[in-house]
């Protein structure tokens, strides 16, 4: 059996909020320059915190994809970092065990305890969807979906059959939120680029479809923006199709519950909606509200325990405004801060706080030079838009060096032609006979 170890805190999720919480708390237990201080273990599946509003411009090329990501130990260097899953908490003894890459089990004691393991794609029951989509969540995601696209490309233009040709460049986006649109926009205006460079292939060839079960797309943003977005997409030649459900998508056939909207073949389909909290909140006897959120006070505090904190996309934070905050990365920075002053105020060391950051506004990308934003009451389009959410974004990403890179790469996106080598070799080997 593992020897017990114990740490005054325990973070469970290397995300926004749960990297972000041991962040601050570097700086309130142990300042620089002042070795010692309580013991901070942070449990994370990789070593990497994913900015995930850069996802979409990974997937299309505009920026490298390593260019998305922080690396935990250059983020947290007085922070012991554990890579692996934690498998079972005990809230009672305190206790917890996690697995790391190899599989051997670590038993851990903790002191104050913080969940931010974020949250998991929701897979409804839509007969073919676990076979012939994809999610857009993690890098991976972003990385095989540029790959499928640029394959895609490469096949229908050596094929003679124009209906085969067709489905090869059907896109079938599912969600109409933030990362379904941001995803769709960013690859669309990656094939708008390299069409020019198949000779084959001319944009009747092409057809890109998002289906949305609301009414509207991207909820949150300024119903003026939203609408703005819609005619947008629509102009380059998307096909939205809202108050509608995927009924079917057996061997790539999407059907949609639209009567008017025939069933059609899409080689390429993108599940972008249904998120629900991590499964590790849902064992553990805490209050939950209907979503399996646990149901956190205005300290961050799960109710009934002084001594276990959530945040982020697994935890119902209490919206200032009334309601519950949106699982947004902004949210779940700002409910990062606060949950680590009230940590550190639980070990004694200052005090105390309560959450209550207003949405100071939102913002989101339709691909090359486009975009729709909102700052307070105001809204704005286009390219300052665009520009002002890269802004957001570059403001919001930890470490002088990455910022640098992301510009750099931006930089080289507005100075020359798209990137569009298709690499999805890489990551597998090559057998040496």
């Amino acid at each position: 059996m593992a020897a017990l170890r114990h740490f005054d805190v325990l973070i469970v999720g290397g995300g926004f909020g749960g990297a972000t919480v041991a962040r601050h708390l570097q700086d309130l237990l142990a300042p620089r320059g002042r070795p010692g201080g309580p013991r901070v273990l942070l449990v994370s599946p990789e070593n990497f915190l994913l900015f995930a509003p850069l996802l979409p411009e990974a997937a299309s090329g505009t920026i490298e994809p390593r260019h998305a990501v922080i690396p935990l130990r250059e983020m947290l260097r007085r922070t012991q970092l554990l890579v692996g899953q934690l498998t079972e908490v005990d809230l009672g003894a305190r206790t917890a065990v996690a697995q790391d890459l190899t599989g051997a089990r670590h038993d851990l004691s903790w002191g104050q305890l913080v969940l931010a393991p974020g949250s998991v794609p929701s897979v409804v029951a839509v007969p073919g969807l676990v076979e012939q989509a994809v999610g857009f969540k993690t890098l991976q995601d972003a990385i095989w979906l540029r790959n499928r696209v640029l394959r895609q490309l490469e096949t229908a233009d050596a094929t003679l059959d124009r209906e085969r040709r067709r489905e090869l460049l059907t896109f079938t986006f599912v969600g109409g939120g933030y990362a379904g649109v941001e995803a769709l926009a960013e690859m669309e205006s990656l094939v708008n680029d390299a069409l020019p460079t198949y000779p084959n292939l001319s944009r009747n060839d092409l057809r890109w479809v998002l289906i949305e079960a609301r009414n509207s797309l991207l909820p949150g943003l300024d119903p003026r923006l939203a609408r703005y977005s819609e005619r947008h997409l629509r102009r380059r030649g998307v096909e939205i199709l809202l108050d509608t459900w995927l009924e079917s998508c057996v061997d790539g056939k999407v059907v949609v519950s639209t009567p008017g909207v025939a069933p059609y073949v899409s080689d390429t389909i993108v599940w972008a909606t249904g998120q629900r909290p991590s499964p590790l909140v849902s064992g553990l006897g805490l209050a939950t509200d209907d979503i399996g959120r646990l149901i956190v006070d205005d300290h961050i505090r799960a109710v009934g325990r002084s001594d276990v904190f959530a945040l982020g996309d697994a935890a119902a934070v209490p919206d200032p405004d009334g309601g519950i905050c949106p699982g947004t990365a902004q949210h779940a920075v700002r409910q990062a801060k606060v949950c680590a002053r009230n940590v550190a105020a639980a070990l004694g060391v200052g005090d105390a706080t309560r959450f209550a950051y207003r949405n100071r506004g939102l913002a989101v990308t339709l691909g090359r030079n486009q975009g729709a934003a909102q700052v307070y009451r105001f809204t704005f389009t286009g390219v300052i838009a665009w520009l002002m959410g890269r802004s957001y974004h570059l403001l919001m990403m930890p470490g002088l060096a990455r910022k640098a890179r992301v510009v750099a790469s931006w930089t080289t996106a507005m100075l020359f032609p798209r990137d569009l080598s298709q690499l999805g070799a890489l990551g597998r080997r090559s057998p040496l006979a």
